[in-house]
């Protein structure tokens, strides 16, 4: 009798000890992608980017060119099945600015979290993502490579960008990354 109860105090404490330890990823925060370019005007900067988010299936909200602003519609990209469920969309705005003959082209990702239920609960924040260790990230159903909004949103971003670099002549090497990381617990993230 002593036995049994050992054996199932010692499994539920390694079971406790388990779900509380730490699984070590990076929560990479995007406030902005800049692109620079030197000898290209705003006017030959907005026409490419533009180009390059109605190719990525954007809508055109607002251009500028004399403002240097471009800006999208939103862009659903995820939908999670959830109770209630979600959808979301990717708006990106940009900026065009020129210094000292060289044009930079700042990208910003604003993410929107609609409840389908109850289309006037929405959030809108910064694009977010987790980086390290595979099976690390395979813990995070938001990181999951098919499905995930979260990798979702990350490959639309990225390839926006890059997109764009190409049209412009920029080596990826050359993208300018406004990001912030912090270590973070793949078994507290969404």
């Amino acid at each position: 009798m002593r036995k049994t109860t050992l054996f199932a105090l010692i499994g539920i404490f390694s079971l406790v000890l388990a779900s509380c330890s730490s699984i070590p990823v990076t929560r990479v925060s995007v406030q902005s992608f800049e692109l620079q370019k030197p000898g290209i005007t705003p006017t030959a900067a907005v026409t490419k980017l533009i180009g390059v988010l109605v190719d990525r299936g954007f809508d055109v909200k607002m251009s500028n060119v004399d403002s240097g602003i471009v800006t999208t519609e939103y862009k659903k990209f995820a939908s999670l099945d959830t109770k209630p469920p979600f959808d979301y969309y990717m708006q990106i705005r940009a900026k065009v600015k020129v210094a000292n003959g060289v044009t930079a082209i700042q990208l910003t990702p604003v993410l929107k979290e609609q409840n389908r239920m109850n289309l006037a609960a929405f959030t809108e924040q910064e694009l977010g993502y987790y980086t390290g260790e595979s099976s690390n990230i395979q813990e995070i159903d938001s990181m999951r490579p098919e499905t995930g909004w979260r990798t979702l949103g990350q490959v639309l971003f990225m390839n926006v960008v890059t997109e764009s670099a190409q049209a412009l002549g920029v080596s990826a090497d050359e993208i300018i990354q406004n990001v912030s990381k912090t270590p973070a617990n793949a078994r507290d993230a969404n």
